[in-house]
């Protein structure tokens, strides 16, 4: 099974981790060669659950195909979407035993499975291994604290400009976002109401800013305009 590489940042004070991913093909057991032998191919199809919040942590995710969504419900049934998993991406790494979030599948979708009583195990013998975990948990607290200030300062037109970027940056086309999910989707993941997002789409709309061909296609006019919309310049 082939695995996915990614661009590693150097972390200070970790001298064996300098932010290089040795190449699977160096003839060396390099952390990538071991994850090769104990994951193993999942398929959820779209609506499916992967896991629910409460059960046990015992393995770890990436995404290699389709989307996913990893959320909580709220004591009174509203619901709190915490991200939204594309291919490349890493989850299901709790510091507990139980998951704290639900993840199910947007789209027909396949991940990988690593045991994480494996991981640490293999972790633990190889430094490399054990870098390139360590960086895929700083990259995911990073966003955690994004997140924060996504939710917790920001207006709902700087919410939707800060996830239409989002959602840009991790689209193969320059200007054109495809968004598999629904609106309600959106605004479960913006903490706003459905009316919200759609006002604020129109508003973009109206501004010139996008424009929008149908509910999951977003045509991206101005990105300078929507980088600003953001409130983090």
């Amino acid at each position: 099974m082939q695995t996915h590489s990614f661009t590693a940042s150097p972390v200070i004070g970790l001298p064996f981790f300098d932010g290089r991913i040795p190449s699977v093909n160096d003839g060396r057991s390099n952390g990538l060669e071991s994850l090769d032998t104990i994951g193993s191919v999942q398929s959820i199809r779209a609506g499916a659950e992967l896991y629910a919040e409460g059960d046990s942590a015992n393995s770890w995710y990436r995404v290699t195909s389709g989307i996913l969504r990893t959320y909580k419900l709220l004591p009174d049934g509203r619901r709190q979407i915490d991200e939204f998993l594309f291919p490349g991406d890493y989850f299901g790494l709790e510091a507990c035993a139980e998951h704290s979030f639900a993840a199910e599948a947007v789209t027909t979708a396949s991940v990988v499975r690593y045991s994480r009583a494996r991981l640490d195990t293999l972790a633990a013998e190889d430094a490399r291994l054990g870098a390139q975990l360590l960086q895929v948990t700083l990259a995911r607290l990073g966003k955690a604290h994004e997140r924060l200030l996504l939710l917790g300062r920001k207006t709902a037109e700087e919410k939707l400009a800060s996830f239409l970027l989002e959602m840009l940056d991790r689209s193969s086309a320059r200007n054109i976002i495809d968004l598999p999910m629904s609106r309600t989707d959106i605004a479960d993941y913006l903490g706003l109401t459905i009316e919200t997002v759609s006002r604020t789409f129109s508003l973009l709309k109206q501004e010139q800013v996008v424009e929008l061909p149908n509910a999951h296609h977003v045509v991206v006019i101005d990105r300078q305009a929507l980088e600003v919309l953001t409130g983090d310049e």
